[in-house]
Parts: C-alpha cells; structure tokens; sequence
C-alpha cells in the first residue's frame, strides 16, 4: 500500500482508500488485518477507472465508490457489488461524495463556472438524477479553479452530521435535513472576493499553485477538523508555500465558548517531550487527523515523505516514546517498506 488518500472506521473495521499504487478501497481490523478488498480496476460489472472518494451508509450496510469515469459504484459491507450508477451534471465533476440520513451529497467542482453555480448537490443514490442544489459560488468568493490540498470537503464525515467546508470558505457547513452554517469563521486575514481581482491564468492554474497568495498570511483551508462534547480542534492553512508559517490550530471550547490559537500542536501521546538527559525531542506529529468520530481520533505517519517515516523508525528504535504505548515491540519490528502507520486517540 502507498500514500492514504482517505480512512473511515467504523464497527470495528478500518476502511482506506489507495489512490497511489494499489488504487483500491481495502478493509483491515483494527489490529492491521487485512479482511478484503472492495471491487477492482476495470471497466466491467463492479469495477472502477480511478476511484476519487469513498462513503459509508451506515444505517444500510452499504458502500459507494465514486469512480472520475461519471460512475458510483455500490457495494455491501461484505463486498458484494449491487449496481453502479452514471451522473452527469453540465460543465461540472464530481470529486468528493457523503452519505448521510438516507441521502447522498457530493462536491461539486465546475470547468467553465458562472455565478448560477453550486458547490454541493443532492444526488438519487439509485439513478443518478440530482434532486437538489445547494451553497451558491459566492460562498467560497468565486473561486472557480478544480483544486485540492490533499483532504476532502466533507470533514467529520460519520458524526452526526458531518461537516462541509470549501476553499476559502468563511463558514463551516453542517449537513443535515438543512445545509446551515454551523461555524464561522472570524479574522482580519480571511481571504475576501479582491484578491483575485488581478489573478490572471498564468498566476492561478487549477492546481493547488495558489500563487496569488503567496507572501500574504490569508486564511483560506480548513482541514483535519476534530469535535467531541466538548472541545473542537482543527487546522488552518495561511499564505502559499511558508513552510511551518503557513498553518496554525484552532482550539473552540464549547463550555466556554473560548478560542485559542497554536502555531503548531504536538501530542505527548506517542513520543517523549524530553530523552532522559533532559533534551527536547523534535516530535513528527503535527495533530493532522485524517479522521475522527464521537468515540476518538486517527493520525496518520505516512511513508510518505521517507523523511518523517525514517525519524519515526529512529524515535522508535531510540525508545523515545512514551513508556505507555500500545503495540511498542510491533512498531520495532516495522521494516522500510511497512505500510503507513495509523495512531488512535480515544476521548476521554
């Protein structure tokens, strides 16, 4: 397995999709079984091009996978293939899809937008037919551009509900029986409809090249979004290409309706603050979840850069971790090629 392009867990089982090498949506336990894989590359009865998102219902037993070749494809639990579906909708893609109270959302990202357009549309999970449209351009100040920072638009994808945020959005979106705002955001740096005002083709391509925010500390990305019953935590992108400037933590405790801001987080769950003669410990974490429901939180060390996945080999090896940690002598024995490893966090 490759680079983790997604993760959802739920009753037990881990699911995850490869959009690297193996390109697939496979199921582990959570003690990194493997259990199956769901579907396969081709164009056949059950078979996908390039799988670009993946959602759970819950309720049903169900799986969907959204093929970039205008298809989602539906699955049980168990794998069995049921039927695939075709969706067209003018001038526009598909890129991301939540399923959620017997309705089935997805993002929407438009080739030649107009200010008539959408972000997110309700889709009939049986035929494909849109049943309804939602959270107008003007909500993410036009930007019109097919671009992608690695995550998906839906976060907190099997709370209830689960949230949505956009690029450059203001707000973050709760997706129930009503799309309503359920956070919003608040500062002197969030980007605002003039800073694209001069941004030409060759400035702004439809890559994550954000160019004309480069040099400026613009909030424009919300992402590894966290929320329990009593804290939310997520992150913030700023600026282009800052390096560790250009993102920072956004804590909300809901007793007190407080806010704190951290330039970095770092949990002390895995490695130690400090080795025995008293030194500080460069930790790798940097709190980038990729997931999380009501019971806790998963972190991802990736192989990906080699660079962080061989500091986390010698942290390991230097017994720099905390002396609590489950599964220490497995994590000794990861060799090079070991697939990303996965940290969970459980509220307590």
């Amino acid at each position: 397995m490759g680079r983790i392009h997604q993760l959802q867990v739920f009753d037990g089982n881990i699911y995850i999709l490869d959009r690297s090498a193996a390109k697939s949506l496979f199921v582990f336990n959570k003690d990194g079984r493997f259990i199956r894989k769901i579907g396969s590359m081709g164009q056949g009865p059950g078979e996908y091009i390039s799988l670009s998102d993946f959602t759970l219902d819950t309720d049903n037993g169900f799986i969907y996978l959204l093929d970039f070749g205008n298809r989602i494809h539906k699955y049980r639990f168990d794998g069995k293939f049921i039927h695939t579906i075709d969706y067209r909708i003018p001038r526009s893609a598909m890129y991301f899809i939540q399923f959620h109270n017997n309705r089935l959302y997805a993002s929407v990202l438009a080739f030649e937008s107009t200010q008539d357009d959408f972000m997110l549309v309700e889709i009939d999970p049986d035929n494909g037919n849109i049943l309804s449209q939602s959270l107008p351009l003007k909500y993410n100040k036009g930007w019109d551009k097919r671009s992608f920072t690695g995550h998906s638009f839906f976060i907190s994808r099997l709370n209830n509900p689960p949230r949505y945020t956009q690029l450059f959005m203001d707000y973050i979106f709760s997706i129930g029986d009503e799309i309503t705002p359920y956070i919003e955001l608040k500062s002197k740096n969030l980007v605002i409809d003039t800073d694209f005002k001069d941004a030409s083709d060759e400035k702004i391509s439809e890559s994550t090249n954000f160019h004309v925010l480069k040099g400026t500390s613009k909030i424009w990305d919300v992402n590894s979004f966290v929320e329990n019953n009593d804290v939310i935590l997520f992150n913030c992108k700023s600026g282009f290409m800052a390096g560790k400037r250009g993102s920072f933590s956004v804590l909300f405790h809901k007793g007190t309706k407080s806010v704190s801001l951290a330039n970095r987080t770092s949990n002390d769950l895995v490695l130690k603050q400090i080795d025995d003669e008293n030194k500080p410990i460069m930790s790798i974490f940097n709190g980038n979840f990729m997931f999380s429901d009501s019971q806790g939180a998963y972190e991802i060390v990736q192989i990906v850069p080699s660079l962080i996945f061989e500091s986390f080999q010698k942290s390991i090896q230097n017994n720099e971790v905390v002396p609590e940690l489950d599964k220490l002598e497995e994590l000794r024995k990861l060799e090079d090629d070991a697939n990303p490893v996965i940290f969970y966090y459980e509220y307590k």
